[in-house]
């Protein structure tokens, strides 16, 4: 016999069992976990046998429901960032501009999806790596789209102290390898986003499709 919180007569019940063999299960299953299916009668252990065999077998582990990539603690974190950018986007941003870092979250996002790497932590210590991707675009962003800083600058690294959204200990600045990303917030003329996108979304998809375990 399995060890068990509690007797299982309710099960039995609905199989059909009357009273007096319920209650004959409970008293031999309560003895049986007190002093041990050894020291009951062999026909009481063949009663308790066959009711066993009745009864679901019982699952040890817990089954493991499987995270979506949406609750991924690596996706939550750039979609903080992006739903805190297009709020500074919408005081700051000219019209018929639109902000690099915008572009830059949205594609790995979409790639996240997309793609649905693992996101453990072998491939969110490959996406740490991610951030001479990012400043090569945005480098390109300026070279190839002029693109502009403005004045106002996004503070990536306080940004998670000022906001009043919950967020995770755990989250660090995504400009952590790149400080000096801190200082810039490039925008770009809306009429070259989709040219800038569909560059930034190549070069985000060879990147993990070449560096995540996950996808490997």
């Amino acid at each position: 016999m399995n060890k068990e919180l509690s007797h299982r007569s309710h099960e039995l019940k609905a199989l059909g069992w009357n009273q007096e063999d319920l209650s004959r299960y409970e008293d031999l299953w309560d003895y049986s976990q007190r002093w041990g299916l050894i020291n009951l009668e062999r026909e009481d252990r063949q009663f308790l046998k066959k009711a066993e065999n009745l009864l679901p077998k019982i699952q040890n582990k817990k089954a493991s429901v499987k995270k979506s990539i949406e609750e991924k603690s690596y996706y939550l974190w750039l979609n903080f960032y992006l739903e805190e950018i297009k709020i500074f986007n919408e005081s700051f941003l000219p019209k018929n501009k639109v902000s690099v870092w915008s572009l830059l979250i949205e594609e790995e996002l979409k790639l996240l999806k997309d793609l649905k790497p693992v996101m453990g932590l072998p491939d969110t210590l490959k996406a740490k790596n991610l951030f001479a991707i990012r400043k090569e675009l945005i480098s390109k962003s300026h070279s190839k789209y002029e693109a502009n800083n403005i004045e106002q600058v996004f503070d990536f690294s306080e940004i998670f102290s000022k906001s009043e959204k919950e967020v995770s200990k755990s989250w660090k600045s995504i400009t952590e390898k790149d400080p000096e990303s801190n200082k810039k917030f490039p925008i770009i003329d809306s009429k070259n986003v989709e040219d800038l996108r569909s560059e930034i979304n190549q070069d985000l998809r060879i990147f993990m499709s070449e560096n995540y375990p996950s996808l490997k």
